[in-house]
């Protein structure tokens, strides 16, 4: 029987099963290496996890590929490094952070960002796990090869198997998503203009907040059209159409977000005198700006409802449409569109500018030099770990926002806390393989529950990651249970971001 039928589907939401999901594949991979023998059994359960933080399953698929590709470009510049500069302490650290600059730069790109990401964080784990030693470090580059495979293998099946989601549906659910949140913030911006509805500084931060998650929707999405459709024969189909309607969709938001531009002067009364003190009080946009403004306001908005209309009932007509796959929707055919696909595409893939993606560049490489001067100038221990948590913390971090970071840590105090505790008195008396799967199944289907939010996104990576690096000597083919390892372990993770975390938040303005 399909493993879809597991259960009663009505009592389920979707956070929950992707919860049972990325717990069952995560638990299954920890097993199946450990009955492989292999040292390593966390590798294969942080892959697991890895993929599972993507949108779809086309977004996991395509990262699956950059991490089987990153792994054997990254442990062939290990190799490289470890070959020529392992006698030399200078060169190797000179030229370990200038690869930290340079991928860190690449890393920006919208399709193979991952790519560049993942080389770099495999040449830092194979160079310093490795011990600087040619034959330990292609012993190590096979076993991350393995336990990589086997990770995305698990993934892949149970995500296939139990209740799929494939890139159809995913991108038909953006779709909708994005033109019913298009047509309602249309609705609510008529009401402001014909004066049933406030316009304050408020709401006009929340239209904004709406547009850039819309935008951001459609640039994540937008990706399925251009990946391989398996399984999705009606979208590969009509890919053409879908692209019209997805470049309709972005050119809306943009049009929406120029009339949010040029409203906001008159919530903040900049367009009316100082002295205007009976009007600085209004909240109706019919109050602050005069006539002209206002019927040049609605005109605007009323080409943009058009759009949004079409767009919609395009949408429905190619969506009921999967016996006519090659006909000419009318629909479709209304919609008018100034942009092209492939010139737009090329936006998104860099969208950020070359000044930006040098500094986080520099921000890294001068982390990188902080924290091998701690490591060679403290008596810290685990030797090698210290610049090996930094290198991977550095790349993963310095994209992100301030808030983001601060939250990281905070993430990490909790998660590792509880990881620790549960180490201490529960993994002990566990003493049967299914005892473990059920220990790991149980704490990754609280945390990916509980973090389901988009908001807690970043803590359930951190959390997952932490219950296996916190309990790693446990997953040993001896196991064994040290407190004092995991407690090092835990301090050089939060000395490592906490070095990341000064860099970011002295040289970052956001």
């Amino acid at each position: 029987m399909i493993l879809t039928e597991i259960g009663d589907e009505k009592m389920l939401s979707r956070a929950m099963k992707e919860a049972i999901k990325v717990s069952l594949a995560f638990t299954s991979a920890i097993v199946l290496a450990i009955f492989f023998g292999w040292d390593k059994p966390y590798w294969a359960a942080i892959t697991v996890v890895t993929l599972a933080s993507n949108e779809s399953f086309s977004h996991s698929i395509k990262a699956a590929h950059n991490r089987i590709l990153g792994t054997f470009v990254g442990a062939s510049m290990a190799i490289g490094l470890v070959a020529f500069f392992a006698q030399d302490r200078f060169l190797f650290i000179s030229s370990f952070i200038l690869l930290a600059g340079i991928f860190t730069a690449m890393s920006y790109d919208r399709k193979n960002g991952y790519f560049f990401r993942i080389a770099f964080i495999v040449c830092a784990l194979i160079s310093f796990m490795g011990s600087f030693d040619d034959a330990i470090s292609v012993k190590i580059i096979f076993l991350r090869l393995q336990e990589t495979i086997l990770g995305v293998v698990v993934f892949s099946l149970v995500y296939q198997f139990l209740w799929p989601m494939n890139s159809e549906v995913e991108f038909y659910e953006q779709q909708k998503s994005t033109s019913k949140g298009l047509h309602d913030l249309v609705v609510e911006l008529t009401e402001c203009v014909s004066g049933k509805k406030a316009y304050t500084q408020e709401t006009l931060a929340d239209y904004q907040a709406r547009l850039l998650a819309m935008s951001n929707n459609i640039k994540s999405h937008s990706l399925i059209l251009d990946l391989p459709a398996a399984g999705s024969y009606q979208l590969s189909q009509q890919r053409k159409h879908w692209r019209k309607l997805t470049l309709a969709s972005d050119e809306a938001i943009v049009k929406l977000q120029a009339w949010l531009d040029k409203a906001a002067p008159l919530v903040n009364n900049t367009a009316l005198p100082s002295d205007s003190e009976h009007q600085q009080g209004s909240t109706l946009l019919s109050e602050l700006a005069n006539e002209a403004v206002i019927i040049e306001l609605n005109e605007q908005l009323i080409e943009i409802s058009d759009t949004v209309s079409l767009i919609q009932e395009a949408r429905r007509e190619l969506h009921k449409s999967a016996g006519q796959l090659n006909h000419s929707f009318d629909a479709v055919e209304k919609i008018k569109v100034t942009s092209h696909w492939q010139h737009v595409i090329k936006q998104w893939n860099n969208p950020t500018p070359l000044s930006i993606r040098l500094k986080d560049s520099a921000i890294v490489m001068v982390s990188l030099m902080a924290s091998f001067a701690l490591w060679i100038y403290l008596p810290l221990p685990n030797g090698y770990m210290f610049p090996m948590l930094a290198a991977v913390f550095a790349i993963n971090l310095v994209a992100m926002p301030k808030f983001i970071v601060n939250q990281a840590l905070v993430g990490m105090c909790v998660s590792g806390a509880l990881v620790l505790l549960q180490y201490t008195f529960i993994m002990p008396a566990l003493t049967e393989i299914w005892q473990l799967a059920a220990f790991y199944f149980i704490n990754l289907l609280i945390i990916w529950r509980v973090c389901s939010t988009p908001e807690l996104a970043v803590q359930k990576v951190i959390g997952a990651n932490l219950l296996v690096v916190l309990t790693m000597s446990a997953l040993y083919l001896t196991p064994s249970f040290d407190i004092t390892a995991s407690l090092n372990m835990f301090v050089q993770v939060f000395l490592a971001l906490g070095v990341i975390r000064f860099f970011i938040a002295w040289c970052k303005e956001g």
